[in-house]
């Protein structure tokens, strides 16, 4: 899903089409209206496709293997949904994602590994808070219940401001290990609802 405005009727991604609705876009690619297993091929497909549509403009990525019925059918979402697709185009629009992970080196000695990763984590996800415009956690841990790796979303003019602070925050903690991935599409930002 993107926003029609800005694009070229013609896609930039042999096989793929848009499906437009006023200002909205539904990137689509015809096939078999069964079940679509995400095979590695399917998502590293999906992966491209919305790589390069994010080249020219927000993205909300529906999850790998989303089939319509028909071309009317992408029509009638777009249309039964448009508001809160606008909305959330326009809520990712110039933002990326980072993925950070807190670990400790499996080098360490087990008692090392077992102490206090879960309040460094908490501690250390909550300082990087402060400078996203949104977080979704990835990765609890079972028995405290702390977030080990998050999701941040952030203005795509602040990801070096963002990368330079996780490696600050990653200078701060002795045997921990903080794992930055990015800038990424609104992967973690985005639930759509697919009728049956």
């Amino acid at each position: 899903m993107t926003f029609s405005e800005g694009h070229v009727p013609a896609s930039p991604v042999d096989g793929v089409e848009l499906v437009v609705v006023r200002e909205l876009a539904a990137i689509v690619a015809p096939g078999m209206y069964t079940v679509q297993e995400p095979t590695d091929e399917r998502v590293q497909r999906a992966g491209a496709v919305v790589s390069a549509f994010v080249t020219q403009g927000p993205v909300l990525p529906a999850p790998v293997g989303v089939v319509f019925r028909s071309r009317d059918a992408v029509v009638r979402w777009l249309e039964l949904h448009y508001v809160a697709l606008s909305d959330a185009l326009s809520f990712v629009d110039d933002r990326v994602v980072g993925r950070v992970h807190v670990f400790r080196p499996t080098t360490l000695g087990d008692a090392e590994t077992g102490s206090d990763l879960a309040s460094v984590a908490a501690e250390t996800l909550r300082e990087l808070r402060r400078s996203a415009v949104a977080t979704v956690p990835l990765r609890i841990e079972q028995i405290t219940g702390i977030v080990l790796s998050a999701a941040f979303l952030i203005e795509q003019e602040l990801w070096k401001d963002f990368a330079s602070k996780v490696e600050e925050q990653a200078t701060r903690v002795p045997n921990v290990r903080l794992e930055l991935t990015g800038p990424w599409p609104p992967y973690d930002f985005v639930q759509m609802q697919f009728g049956g």
